[in-house]
Parts: C-alpha cells; sequence; structure tokens
C-alpha cells in the first residue's frame, strides 16, 4: 500500500490514527462524536491544500498546492495539522496575498464541539462554512435537520456544499429560519456579531475566538450564554486552545487590520521634524504579557502595535504614532499613544493583574461586546 493509496483502507487506517491521536489529547469521549470523526473522511473535503514555509525573516510564504497525486498528501490531511486551502489578495494590492481559509485543525474542533457540550436534539449554528468539514461533523452528529452552516465566500460555500451534498448532508444556509442552541464560530472576530443573538434562543451557547484582526498574536476564546431577555448575553473568557483566522467583511479580499497611509518622502520628513519625545519608566516588554496586551487591545481599540526585542512602535486611526525604546518614547500625532498604554497599565495592576477567567463579557441589547475587569 503506497501514501498516496485513495482506497477506502487507506483513508479509514488514517483516519484511526488521527482518532488514536486525539484521543491521547483527551478528546472524543462521547462515542457519537467519536464516530464522526471515524466515518467522515476529511480528504474529501481538502483536495488540495497550500504549502507554507518561513523564509529568513520568518514570514510565511506560499509553496505551491499539495493535492492526492502527492506522496505526503494523505499523512497530513489525517494528522491533526491545520491545512491552509485559500489565500485572498489586500484590496489594491494585486499580487498579495494573506491566508483567508484553511481546514481546522481536527482536535481544535473536537474541542469546541465538546466546550459546547453539543448534544442530540440540539440545533447549531456554525460561522465559517469554509470546506464543509467542520459541517459534515455536526451533521454526522446531529442530523443535518439540526444544523446551519454560513460562509461569507460564495465560492467556498458552493464548494463545500457540493461535498456535503456527496455524502447525503444538506445543512441548512439561511441562519434566520430558526433559533439555534448553540453557536460555534471557526473564525475569529473582534467583536460579537449582533446577528448570532438574534439567531439564538434564550439559554443558547455561543463560542468564538475573541482576536484583533491587526494583532493575531494575542486573543481569548469567549464562551456566552444568551439572556432569558433574548437581546443580550453574558459570559467569560478563557485562554484561547486554538487560533482561527479574523472574519472577512467582505468576500473578494482578506482582512487585514489596519493599514498604514503610503508617505512620500517629502511627508516623511515634514513628519519627523514634528515629532517630540519624552522619557517613561515603563518597559515595552510589559506586551510580552499576552493577557495584559488584550487587555489594552480592548481599552484602546484602534491602537495597533508590533515589538522586537526591546523596541515597540505603535501607531492608531488618527495618525498618531510611537516608538519606544531604552526608556525613551519618541510621538507623532495628535495623541501620545503611550501614555494610554502606561495609564491602562496602571489600571491593569490596580485591578490585581486578573487572569483572563475573572473578566466578565457583556453583549449589550445595542449590540456592543463589553468586557470589564474585576473590582478589588
Amino acid at each position: 500500500m503506497t501514501t498516496n493509496d485513495a482506497g477506502p483502507d487507506s483513508w479509514k487506517r488514517r483516519a484511526g490514527e488521527l482518532i488514536a491521536a486525539l484521543e491521547q489529547k483527551g478528546h472524543l469521549a462521547d462515542p457519537s462524536l467519536r464516530a464522526a470523526f471515524t466515518e467522515v473522511p476529511r480528504h474529501l473535503f481538502v483536495p488540495d491544500y497550500l504549502r507554507i514555509k518561513l523564509d529568513e525573516n520568518g514570514f510565511a510564504v506560499r509553496e505551491g498546492k499539495v493535492d492526492r497525486s502527492d506522496a505526503e498528501y494523505y499523512d497530513a490531511v489525517y494528522s491533526d495539522q491545520a491545512l491552509m486551502t485559500q489565500t485572498k489578495p489586500v484590496e489594491g494590492q494585486p499580487d498579495s496575498f494573506v491566508w483567508s481559509s484553511s481546514s481546522s485543525m481536527p482536535s481544535v474542533m473536537a474541542d469546541m464541539i465538546e466546550e459546547l457540550e453539543v448534544q442530540s436534539g440540539m440545533s447549531i449554528l456554525e460561522s465559517g462554512t469554509g470546506t464543509g468539514y467542520n459541517a459534515a461533523i455536526l451533521c454526522h452528529l446531529l442530523g443535518d435537520q439540526a444544523v446551519t452552516t454560513i460562509e461569507i465566500d460564495p465560492d467556498l460555500l458552493r464548494e463545500a456544499l457540493e461535498r456535503l451534498d456527496n455524502l447525503g448532508y444538506h445543512p441548512a444556509t439561511d441562519p434566520a429560519g430558526r433559533l439555534h442552541d448553540r453557536v460555534l464560530a471557526t473564525h475569529a472576530v473582534d467583536h460579537v456579531p449582533y446577528d448570532w443573538i438574534r439567531w439564538s434562543k434564550p439559554g443558547a451557547v455561543i463560542l468564538t475566538d475573541l482576536r484583533p484582526p491587526s494583532n493575531t498574536d494575542i486573543g481569548a476564546w469567549l464562551k456566552l450564554t444568551v439572556n432569558s431577555d433574548g437581546k443580550t448575553a453574558t459570559g467569560k473568557l478563557m485562554p484561547p486552545r486554538g487560533y482561527f483566522m479574523s472574519a472577512r467583511q467582505v468576500a473578494e479580499f482578506a482582512d487585514i487590520g489596519h493599514q498604514l497611509p503610503e508617505l512620500t518622502l517629502e511627508e516623511h520628513q515634514a513628519r519627523a521634524e514634528m515629532m517630540k519625545d519624552r522619557e517613561t519608566h515603563l518597559s515595552p516588554a510589559v506586551f510580552q504579557d499576552e493577557v495584559y496586551g488584550l487587555y489594552f487591545w480592548r481599552q484602546s481599540s484602534d491602537v495597533w502595535w508590533g515589538s522586537q526585542d526591546e523596541v515597540i512602535i505603535l501607531n492608531s486611526s488618527d495618525g498618531s504614532w510611537a516608538q519606544v525604546q531604552d526608556g525613551t518614547v519618541i510621538m507623532l500625532g495628535p495623541r501620545d499613544l503611550w501614555t494610554e498604554v502606561e495609564q491602562a497599565y496602571q489600571r491593569w495592576q490596580a485591578a490585581g493583574e486578573p487572569d483572563l477567567s475573572e473578566w466578565t463579557v457583556e453583549v449589550t441589547a445595542d449590540g456592543r461586546t463589553l468586557i470589564d475587569l474585576p473590582h478589588r
């Protein structure tokens, strides 16, 4: 038997090895969920994937597609790893690419279903159809009449529905057709879409990855319960047990968060002449605490940053800029961004630097996602 043998014995053997790996990680105690992962062929939902590598600067680059003719294909598809399946360009940069869809890591899929305590008789809304593999698992587990799946990319949705149909699964695609007991998002969001509340029953549970599109190194899983009024939801954060791509706002382009304006040489020189500097006692290393980074993002959501070694650079949507190194802040624009960092850090310390699980999350009736620290 060769590694690219597509026969039923080949994929079922590999699926069995994947199941064993998931069980070793503490998943699939529910026989029904175990059966779903055993009997749904992942390779039918991932006909090919994108091989990636890191360049000398640590950035991901594409190395071409891997399909069923490649020796590595079946071993990769039936391993516990995420597989990149689509990229989209940045608007105005047709030669660029950003990862825009993937087949999620099977252990993370199982983890989210288990965290939601999905049970027979429930209805579930999946946001982010992608390849359709997760929808197939849910259809096998609950029956396709209980599953609704939505996707912003019409091409991805069409292809996924064809794959599902070939296996006899026919989930709904209209989320407004009923109220759901569970909502599972296979993408990250920077706020909770209020439609998720409107499409849920009172008492429904929502699970998503909360993460800024401009800084995907920080984030948390958010688990909410829809309140009895059916209009609000409350919940808690937890350390992320998986990372998801940020939700796209349009199908045609990847969403990559904030973008800096392109400046001419003269504009750069003019900006340099307006720079000011001051001293600071707060080190850029404060952002090595990912929980504080998440807290600061929620305090100043229009500020994004990047750091390397002992240097950090911050930018904001109004054009403000700051660089911090060796106790010196160099700044430009209407706001002192590092002062915002210092003040947020003082509030963070006053609250006792609480663990994520101590934060309180509320989605209000007017659609806002509010996160509060405990008062100590």
